[in-house]
C-alpha cells in the first residue's frame, strides 16, 4: 500500500504533466506555465534516479502532444523528434536542481533551478530559435512582458520558475516562519519590481512627433498548397539543380496583375509604405525584372515605398533552384536592399531555397531607418540583435503561417518589437498580419482565416528606442553562468568535505 508522500508525489507528477502540456505552443494557457513547474518540482526534488527517467519520457510524450502545431508536414517522425528534444531541454534544469539543491538550505538555492532554466532557454534559442519559451505564454500578461527590454526573453521564464522554486523553499522550510518571511519578501520585492517597470514603461508611451500610413498587400499564392500539388516536381528539383523549374509553377499575369493593382489601391488610400506577404508570387528572372521595373514606376508616381517579396528562380550555378528574397524599392525608384531569407523551415524550404547570411539589411529612409526579415529569421533571437544595435524604426517583415500557428507566431513576433524597441510590420499570406509598437502593443490587424480582406491598413509612430537589452544583451545569463558555477563548485566542496 502506498504512503500518503507517495501519493501526494504522483498527484504532483499528473498536476504538472496536465498543466506543462496546456503550456505547450499548442494551447500557451499562461496560467498553466506558472502551475507546471511548481508541481513538477515537488515531485522531481523527492524522486528516485529511475522515477527521473520515468519523468524523462512523460514529458516527451507530453512535449509530443503540445508541439505537434509546428509540425507544418504532419511527418510523425517529427512529432517524435519534438517529443524528445522537448523532454532533454525540459529535463535538464530539473536533473540540475535535483543534483545542486538541498533542502532547508539558504533561500539563494532557490536561483539554482530558475538560473538552469534560463541557461537551458539562452542555449536551445542557438538552434530553435524563440520556439516554445514560456515568455510567450504570458503574451496577455503585458505589464510582466515588458521585462524582456531588459533581459530578453530569458527573463521571463526565470521569473516564473523561480516563483516554483520559492513556493517549494517554503513548503520545506515550513517551520521556518521567519527564514520564510525574509524569502518571500526578497521575491515579492523583485516581482513588484518588475510590473512597476511594466506600468512606467507603458504609461511612459509618448505620442510620436510623426506617424506614417502602412499597408500590407496579401496575395492568392498558397504556397502550401503548391508544395503539395508539386510534390514529385519539387522532390525532383531539390535532387538535381540542373532540371528547369516547370512553367506551370510560376505566378500567371492574373495573379501578378492582381497584386500589383493592391499596392496602386494602397497607395491611394495614402499609405506610404506598403508590405507584400512572404512568397506573395513564384517568378522566374525575366518575370522579375518586368515586376521590379513595374514597381519602380508606381513608387515614383504614389511617392511610396513598396516591401516586395516572393520566390525567385535561382540565377546561380550549382545552387538549389529558388530563393526566398525581399526587395524594398523606394520612390525614387531604387533598389534600396534585395535580401536573401536566412533561418529556412528545415523540411519545407531547405531542401530547394538557398540560404542567406544572416545580414539583417537597413536603409535610411524619410520615415526612419527600415529593415527587413523574413517570416521565422524573425524567430532567432541573436539574428533580431541586429536591429536595435543597427537603430531600426521600423521592421518589415513578409510571412506565411499556417492554421496551427495561427496567432502564436504574430503574437511571438511581438516580444521582438519590445526587446528591441522598433515598430514591427508583419504581412502574413495565411494567419494573422500585425502591426506592433515598441510595448507590443496591436494596432492593426488582419487574419486570413477570419476575413476574405487583401489590405490592412496602420497608422503608426514613426519613433525607436534603445532598450536596456539591446545596450547590455546578455547580461542575465552570464550571471547565470556564474552563479551555476559558483554553486557546483560549492556542492563539490560540500561532499569532498562530507558535510
Amino acid at each position: 500500500m502506498k504512503t500518503k508522500k507517495e501519493i501526494l508525489k504522483i498527484v504532483s507528477l499528473l498536476i504538472g504533466l496536465v498543466a506543462i502540456t496546456f503550456s505547450g505552443i499548442n494551447w500557451y494557457i499562461g496560467i498553466a506555465a506558472w502551475i507546471a513547474p511548481v508541481f513538477l518540482l515537488l515531485y522531481t526534488r523527492k524522486a528516485k534516479w529511475y522515477e527521473m527517467f520515468i519523468f524523462f519520457i512523460l514529458i516527451s510524450i507530453s512535449g509530443g502532444i503540445s508541439q505537434t502545431c509546428n509540425n507544418l508536414m504532419n511527418m510523425p517522425a517529427v512529432n517524435i523528434s519534438n517529443g524528445i528534444s522537448y523532454g532533454i531541454l525540459t529535463v535538464i534544469p530539473y536533473i540540475i536542481d535535483r543534483l545542486l539543491y538541498k533542502k532547508k538550505d539558504k533561500f539563494y538555492y532557490s536561483l539554482i533551478f530558475p538560473v538552469s532554466i534560463a541557461l537551458i532557454e539562452f542555449v536551445a534559442s542557438k538552434a530553435i530559435g524563440t520556439w516554445g519559451s514560456i515568455a510567450h505564454t504570458q503574451y496577455k500578461f503585458n505589464v510582466l512582458i515588458q521585462l524582456v527590454s531588459l533581459t530578453g526573453i530569458y527573463g521571463i521564464w526565470f521569473i516564473v520558475s523561480w516563483f516554483a522554486s520559492v513556493v517549494n523553499w517554503i513548503i520545506e522550510n515550513n517551520a521556518e516562519r521567519r527564514i520564510i518571511f525574509k524569502g518571500t519578501i526578497i521575491y515579492s520585492s523583485i516581482f513588484l519590481f518588475i510590473l512597476l517597470f511594466g506600468v512606467l514603461q507603458i504609461k511612459t508611451l509618448g505620442s510620436a512627433e510623426k506617424t506614417v500610413k502602412v499597408a500590407t498587400v496579401l496575395s492568392e499564392t498558397n504556397i502550401h498548397q503548391i508544395m503539395h500539388e508539386e510534390a514529385e516536381a519539387f522532390a525532383k528539383l531539390a535532387e538535381d539543380n540542373t532540371i528547369e523549374v516547370p512553367a506551370r509553377i510560376f505566378s500567371d499575369s492574373l495573379s501578378i496583375n492582381n497584386l500589383v493593382k493592391r499596392i496602386y489601391n494602397a497607395s491611394q488610400q495614402n499609405a506610404k509604405i506598403i508590405v507584400w506577404n512572404e512568397t506573395a508570387l513564384i517568378l522566374n528572372k525575366d518575370k522579375k525584372k518586368e515586376l521590379i521595373s513595374e514597381i519602380q514606376s508606381i513608387c515614383a508616381k504614389q511617392k511610396v515605398y513598396v516591401l516586395l517579396s516572393f520566390l525567385e528562380e535561382s540565377e546561380e550555378q550549382n545552387k538549389k533552384p529558388f530563393n526566398n528574397i525581399s526587395i524594398l524599392v523606394s520612390p525614387e525608384k531604387e533598389i534600396l536592399f534585395e535580401y536573401k531569407k536566412s533561418f529556412l523551415h528545415p523540411t519545407a524550404e531547405a531542401p530547394m531555397v538557398n540560404k542567406g547570411d544572416f545580414e539583417l539589411p537597413v536603409a535610411q529612409t524619410q520615415y526612419g531607418i527600415v529593415g527587413s526579415v523574413i517570416c521565422s529569421d524573425l524567430d532567432i533571437q541573436n539574428y533580431i540583435k541586429q536591429a536595435g544595435k543597427k537603430s531600426v524604426d521600423i521592421l518589415l517583415v513578409p510571412a506565411f503561417d499556417w492554421a496551427g500557428i495561427t496567432p502564436l507566431h504574430s503574437q511571438m513576433a511581438s516580444l521582438q518589437a519590445i526587446q528591441f524597441g522598433f515598430l514591427l510590420v508583419r504581412s502574413n499570406g495565411m494567419g494573422l498580419s500585425a502591426i506592433y509598437d515598441d510595448r507590443g502593443n496591436n494596432l492593426s490587424s488582419l487574419n486570413t482565416f477570419t476575413s476574405d480582406d487583401k489590405i490592412m491598413y496602420g497608422e503608426v509612430p514613426i519613433q525607436s528606442r534603445q532598450t536596456f537589452y539591446t545596450r547590455v544583451g546578455d547580461i542575465l545569463i552570464y550571471v547565470c553562468m556564474v552563479f551555476l558555477i559558483v554553486m557546483i563548485v560549492k556542492r563539490f566542496i560540500k561532499k569532498g568535505s562530507g558535510v
